[in-house]
């Protein structure tokens, strides 16, 4: 019923249907999903099965034979409650997903200080991206949460904020309102970029800056800075015994900036600094964590805190 419901959608609207660890135990069930979308007439990669963790307790060759002739059909799957079951990483690894769904357990109350959540999911969120997954932030319910998500690098939101349930006509309704995203081109071509944690040196008019390195390319980098540069600033990218880059900042919003570097980059050269062992590749705090009176950063409580001098220098 999901699919024939869809097939009154605009293409670019996906279906979601859960399925619970019997049915995905059920040796008919890849006939079942075939059948399905044949009969509503749909593209398999409109439909999302969603399975939890607990697919994943018992280890067997079904459970495999199951993942793998699902994804033949060319439906995408999604682990949905990611993080309140008992499953290995190893999973991750070895199960062909397309999402996965972060429990709404880490994503209520992210926004109140003091809370770990958001680390938590900045994590996942990594984790999805390295692995070529998307990620779906699940019970998002006040506009605080939505922010920081957003920050957070989650590929979608699901929550009362957007909506409640809604019946077939009134999805309908909705689904038939919206748009399909649009391919906007950049203001200039840019080769792939490459994510990383490194710190670093920002040299902007006489100052120096300390930034969070969090990709970079050839052509350009994204840096995380605790001060605001204007779009069209320029400065200098030093990056220890990787070389110092000239670069022009292209953005700035939210602590972040974007850099286009003024000569092309090897990146060849970063591999060499860190065999050097230079300091700088030091694992780095989260932005939302920067700060000494947080409970959840690994600085709060240091031993010499800030001099009067240290605030105001910049």
């Amino acid at each position: 019923s999901a699919c024939r419901e869809a097939a009154g959608w605009p293409d670019h609207v996906r279906v979601a249907v859960n399925l619970s660890p019997l049915q995905f135990a059920d040796p008919a069930i890849t006939a079942t999903v075939t059948a399905a979308l044949a009969s509503a007439k749909i593209e398999p990669d409109r439909l999302e099965l969603e399975i939890t963790e607990a697919v994943f307790q018992t280890e067997s060759e079904a459970a495999d034979t199951t993942f793998a002739s699902l994804k033949a059909t060319g439906v995408r799957l999604v682990l949905d409650n990611f993080g309140t079951d008992r499953s290995s990483l190893g999973h991750l690894r070895k199960a062909p997903l397309d999402k996965i769904k972060v429990d709404q357990s880490f994503v209520r109350g992210a926004a109140a200080a003091g809370t770990r959540n958001a680390a938590i999911i900045r994590a996942i969120v990594t984790l999805a991206e390295s692995l070529g997954m998307d990620t779906t932030a699940e019970g998002a319910e006040t506009h605080e949460e939505l922010t920081l998500i957003r920050q957070l690098g989650c590929s979608q939101v699901q929550g009362f904020i957007f909506a409640s349930p809604l019946a077939a006509e009134e999805a309908l309704i909705l689904a038939r309102e919206s748009k399909g995203s649009r391919a906007q081109a950049p203001e200039y071509s840019r080769p792939p970029r490459h994510r990383l944690i490194r710190t670093g040196m920002m040299k902007w008019k006489g100052k120096v800056l300390s930034v969070r390195l969090r990709n970079i390319s050839a052509g350009g980098a994204m840096v995380e800075c605790d001060r605001a540069v204007g779009t069209g600033e320029r400065v200098a990218l030093d990056l220890a015994d990787a070389g110092t880059l000239d670069a022009e900042v292209r953005w700035c919003r939210e602590g972040q900036l974007g850099l286009r570097f003024q000569e092309e980059f090897e990146l060849k050269k970063l591999a060499r600094s860190s065999v050097a062992g230079v300091p700088a590749q030091t694992m780095l705090r989260p932005h939302y964590l920067d700060t000494e009176t947080s409970p959840d950063s690994p600085w709060a409580g240091r031993r010499n805190p800030l001099t009067p001098k240290e605030v105001v220098r910049f």
